[in-house]
């Protein structure tokens, strides 16, 4: 922030009118509106137009600057300044369409657009909460606040600039109250917590089906890997990340009745980091796939996409080696028609489909083993037209022999093998030698059930292999690395006929309610009264009793009782119904359906759900018959073997799907404990799936059930961080004279001497027994500022140091050699320039918000140099410039003079009245478009840079042979050395022409003043007086010092603890436009700092 107004500063001395009475930041002690006084909480903020420094009150809208002045998204600008931004805004016809407005940094709360934080709310009840994401709604804020809690509507809608790149970057380096709720910013925390705490992150998202969980989760992993690095292995790792969506997504989801891309699997994914914070590896776990959906879909929905994808994507080479006949459709399959949808809005499966093969080039899925998947895929929907019927003794065979003979040449078996398998069933009777072994035909029920037992079968294993190979593409021997999770699971789900897979849905479901409560509800009050911290307790309803109910051993719970009936032979969904009534009819969540229904109703904490028990038993036992499995493994082809490696014939009782999914979830539950949790609630607002249609009842009930009411409850009473002792006095030690560079007493004390000495209310802290708690986020966002701008000031100090003093090759002294080599014997010298010292940074780039923030639209560009400079129009005018080196491009920026307010058009003003300037692009030249560079051979300052394809640009540079040095460190650009050059010039607009030729001549003279000259059309000219000879060498002197050892009097923690080295940037002194850890405030910072960029406070130059 600060930057900006030293930026206005420097403004002002480049126009030639260095203010006198110029103030620096930090000798400003009050509001310059109404001189309130500064303290640690009432902190200082810039006005982005003005450049001068106010208090909150008087600085709290927040606007989008015209494009022109160069800013990146909304700044904070002064009360007296909205009218002068709002008539330029309108005075350049920049009027925002409704529904077209960027995402904006959190402004001043109105009713219409309600409250980004709930916990704000005046009134505090349910239908306050629902009015407010009702408000927001309408509005197309989709993001609102719990405290940490990110809750989301899904709009199904797209919304303009909401995921945008730029929108992105606005919330790169920002704290949550910087900006207004997203999940990016939602990223953004857990990333920089990972940095800065060196602990593992979580983020559980939840919501009922449809309501927007796969796309959070796929936002997620899209900013993490946006803001990391760009390392090779990096890279890959990212893009392994990114391409397992539409990889997953194609195997994974499907159509239904409340989604159109809806997960029909859950998804635990840790991405690992290293201590850079860059992605090195990764594991995927996945939850009880929906495999049902295979073999039947209810009305209105569709299969897995993969199928859809595959009959529109599919080459006729391939459909040729396959044996399919013709180009096949999805009406043609059983296993698709039965429903009757095969096309979704928004949905094109040829698109997908090169998505999904692409993405498995990334997850190095070789060719062949990409034609063998599709071939498997094939290979289920031919089974699936694989008809029965039976003879007059009840014995089933093949009826239409045409998908028997398909469906065994794409497997590559034995026809007759194949119908053996389906219609017979192999029974072994009686132990050891005296056991028989019978294949008993089957009736047509029975083949039909084997039929459809190997396609979900098939496909389950097919999929299980797809998350192998994604694992293997991302594994990273790191195992002590830190992680971030991601959780995406089906939400939760009520239909028409909810079966045994709607009930192991819905019962994941509910653990992670528990979770959530556990953690959010109970954990926190429970952890207030262990401290002695005064509290009022706040009732909730712990759904344990309905968790206890389905999971339970003692008493037994469903899942154990199904396990019980599945475990005798005659055991069938009539017995397993009639024991859930004896075990629980009395049990207040769980209700029969009467005589003769063979169903039964669970209260569910997000409603009652009645269940058809009709297949209970048969889906958890999950049996695949041994004849199914040696077909498999009687394949010609490597592949389908490798699926089915199964021991036939084994007398151990098989693993039932019910006893899976409850040790999938007690191992998820055990990974997110092991992690620092965050929640996103996601709500569906209408079961339409329309877009602008909000179902007030229907979002009251989920609100209702995600316990959002409670949550707020606990939050605005509660305190939003604590911290034990020793770790808050080892991250924030650096914040106290008294607890810096050295402290021998215990945390406790020190705690107390960092918030006393920031100024901190004691009404917004609590002393625990072991911890601090406090209760405004704010307070340590504010903290981990001052934690910054002093960590930044020692960093900046010692890299500075090192650059000027220390080593044979310090950076300075290097580029002092290589730029008078590369001139020497080709130009003639200035006294003052052949002596002078560098320093590559006359424009403070390493604290210019401004000037970083427009380098970094075009990427992550370290700037290497930068100087002020004069470039000449077609009429030879200079005008004043700033000149950018980075290691891409040559940036030209324009420093304006801003008119005062009420001056009519052409009207003219007193340029020394003026103290308020403002920065814009007006050219970025790629090094590799530069086809070379012009400069006379006589003692002036002129550069001419001519482009590939482009008008060329002349620019008057003093500190010209530093940049040189610069330059060619970045890359090897030709500069020719001549008094005579020729270049084409851009002409002003409505000129016929848009380029000239110009000639430019260079002469010495005695009396010359180096200024350009218009002779006459296309002709320039330069007068020089003599300068030194071209042979000239300046006096180079190495600068050295001694670095003396001093040893910490205190121990470093490992966590939390600043780093006390700074290595020195690459190229020498440049700052990355956009770092790994950008400043709050801002973007950017030294590459080399230890810590980002101070919002504040300009380090001290030299050491």
């Amino acid at each position: 922030m600060a930057a900006n107004r030293r930026s206005a500063g420097l403004s002002m001395m480049l126009a030639g009118n260095l203010a006198d009475n110029w103030v620096p930041d930090e000798l400003v002690k009050a509001c310059e509106s109404c001189s309130l006084k500064f303290t640690f909480l009432n902190r200082r903020h810039h006005c982005r137009f003005c450049g001068h420094i106010f208090c909150k009150k008087c600085s709290k809208t927040r606007v989008a600057l015209p494009d022109e002045y160069g800013y990146e998204g909304p700044q904070r600008v002064c009360f007296a300044c909205v009218p002068i931004i709002e008539g330029r805004m309108r005075g350049t016809g920049k009027r925002r369409a409704p529904g077209t407005k960027r995402v904006e940094p959190r402004e001043r709360q109105t009713k219409d657009t309600g409250v980004d934080d709930m916990v704000m709310l005046s009134k505090i009840d349910e239908k306050s909460i629902v009015d407010n994401l009702k408000k927001r709604h309408g509005c197309n804020l989709i993001y609102t606040y719990i405290g940490h809690v990110l809750i989301s509507v899904n709009p199904f809608k797209p919304i303009p600039d909401l995921y945008s790149q730029r929108t992105l970057l606005d919330y790169r380096g920002k704290y949550p109250y910087e900006m207004a709720p997203h999940v990016y910013a939602l990223a953004e925390t857990m990333h920089r917590l990972l940095m800065s705490e060196a602990e593992s992150q979580c983020v559980i998202i939840s919501g009922e089906s449809g309501a927007g969980k796969t796309e959070a989760s796929k936002l997620i992993m899209q900013y993490i890997a946006a803001v990391s690095g760009r390392g090779e292995d990096v890279t890959r790792v990212k893009d392994i990340i990114l391409d397992s969506n539409p990889l997953l997504e194609a195997f994974g989801n499907a159509k239904t009745v409340r989604n159109n891309n809806s997960s029909r699997f859950g998804k635990y994914m840790e991405i690992q980091f290293n201590a850079a914070g860059d992605p090195v590896g990764g594991r995927i776990n996945n939850y009880l796939l929906e495999k049902s959906r295979v073999v039947y879909q209810h009305q209105d929905e569709r299969n897995f996409h993969i199928f859809y994808q595959l009959l529109s994507g599919i080459s006729n080479d391939l459909m040729d080696e396959y044996g399919v006949r013709g180009s096949p459709t999805p009406d043609q399959f059983h296993y698709l028609n039965q429903s009757g949808c095969y096309r979704v809005d928004r949905i094109d499966d040829l698109n997908d489909f090169n998505d999904t093969v692409n993405a498995m080039d990334t997850m190095n899925i070789t060719t062949e083993e990409q034609k063998e998947i599709f071939r498997f895929c094939f290979a289920i929907l031919f089974l699936g037209n694989i008809e029965f019927n039976q003879n007059e003794k009840d014995e089933s065979f093949v009826s239409n022999q045409d998908a028997l003979q398909t469906f065994a040449h794409l497997i590559r078996v034995d026809p007759k093998a194949a119908e053996r398998s389906l219609t017979h069933r192999t029974i072994t009777t009686g132990m050891g030698g005296r056991g028989s072994v019978y294949a008993v035909p089957q009736p047509i029920a029975g083949a039909m059930y084997s039929r459809d037992a190997l396609a979900k079968s098939m496909y389950s294993r097919l999929f299980d292999w797809i998350i192998a190979r994604v694992n293997e593409s991302m594994f990273c021997e790191a195992y002590n690395s830190i992680v971030i999770g991601v959780l995406d699971i089906y939400g939760f789900e009520i239909f028409k006929n909810n079966g045994f897979e709607q009930f192991c849905i819905n019962y994941v479901n509910e653990k992670l309610q528990q979770i959530f409560i556990e953690l959010t509800l109970k954990a926190e009050q429970d952890e207030y009264e262990r401290e002695q911290i005064q509290w009022e307790h706040i009732d909730y309803f712990n759904n344990k009793i309905c968790c206890d109910l389905i999971e339970g051993k003692r008493p037994m719970g469903i899942l154990t009782l199904l396990d019980d009936v599945c475990n005798f032979p005659k055991g069938d969904d009539e017995k397993f119904l009639a024991k859930m009534s004896d075990q629980f009819a009395t049990h207040a969540h769980w209700t029969g359906a009467g005589a003769g229904a063979l169903a039964f109703t669970i209260n569910h904490y997000a409603g009652d759900v009645m269940y058809n028990a009709e297949g209970f038993v048969d889906k958890n036992k999950d049996l695949l018959y041994d004849d199914l499995v040696l077909l498999a493994q009687a394949s010609q082809s490597q592949f389908i073997q490798q699926l089915f490696p199964d021991e036939t014939g084994s007398k151990k009782r098989p693993t039932t799907a019910g006893h899976k999914i409850k040790s999938s979830i007690a191992e998820l539950v055990k990974a997110l404990s092991k992690c620092s949790p965050h929640y996103v609630r996601c709500i569906k607002p209408n079961n339409n799936k329309a877009a602008d249609q909000f179902d007030y009842q229907l979002v009251e009930h989920q609100a209702r059930y995600l316990a959002l009411l409670e949550n707020v409850r606990v939050r605005r009473a509660g305190y939003a961080y604590r911290h034990p002792y020793e770790k808050f006095y080892f991250r924030y030690r650096v914040c106290s004279k008294k607890t810096w560079p050295s402290w021998s007493g215990d945390a406790k004390t020190a705690t107390e001497h960092i918030l006393n000495d920031s100024q901190i209310d004691p009404e917004l802290f609590r002393y625990g027994v072991s911890k601090i708690f406090i209760r405004q986020p704010e307070i340590v966002f504010m903290l981990e500022e001052k934690r910054e701008q002093a960590l930044y000031s020692y960093a900046v100090k010692i890299q500075e140091f090192f650059l000027v003093y220390i080593g044979a090759n310090n950076y300075f002294y290097q580029i002092r050699v290589e730029g008078n080599e590369f001139v020497k014997g080709k130009k003639e010298r200035r006294r003052k320039s052949l002596e002078r010292p560098y320093r590559v940074d006359y424009i403070e780039f390493k604290e210019n918000n401004i000037v970083q923030s427009i380098v970094e639209r075009y990427g992550d560009e370290c700037i290497e140099f930068g100087d002020n400079c004069l470039t000449f129009d077609s009429k030879a005018i200079p005008h004043r410039r700033v000149l950018v080196l980075t290691n891409e491009a040559v940036y030209i920026l324009g420093v304006a003079p801003r008119k005062p307010p009420g001056l009519k058009k052409g009207e003219k003003f007193d340029i020394n009245m003026v103290n308020e300037f403002y920065y814009g692009l007006y050219r970025r030249i790629a090094l590799t478009d530069i086809q070379h560079i012009s400069a006379s051979a006589l003692a002036d300052d002129y550069l001419v840079f001519h482009v590939i394809n482009q008008h060329a640009t002349v620019v008057e540079l003093r500190r010209k042979t530093e940049f040189f040095a610069v330059l060619q460190r970045q890359k090897a650009v030709t500069v020719n050395f001549g008094n005579s050059i020729s270049f084409s010039c851009k002409l002003p607009k409505g000129k016929k022409a848009a380029n000239q030729e110009v000639s430019l001549q260079f002469s010495k003279s005695d009396g010359g003043d180096s200024k350009v000259v218009l002779a006459g059309k296309g002709m320039w000219t330069v007068a020089v007086p003599s300068g030194m000879p071209p042979s000239s060498e300046p006096i180079i002197e190495q600068k050295k010092a001694t670095v003396q050892k001093m040893q910490m009097t205190q121990a470093v923690s490992p966590r939390g603890a600043p780093s006390s080295t700074a290595s020195a940037p690459r190229g020498g002194g440049g700052a990355r436009a956009t770092s790994p850890r950008p400043s709050p405030g801002g973007r950017g910072g030294g590459r080399g700092a230890t810590s980002p960029r101070p919002t504040s406070q300009r380090p001290t130059r030299g050491g």
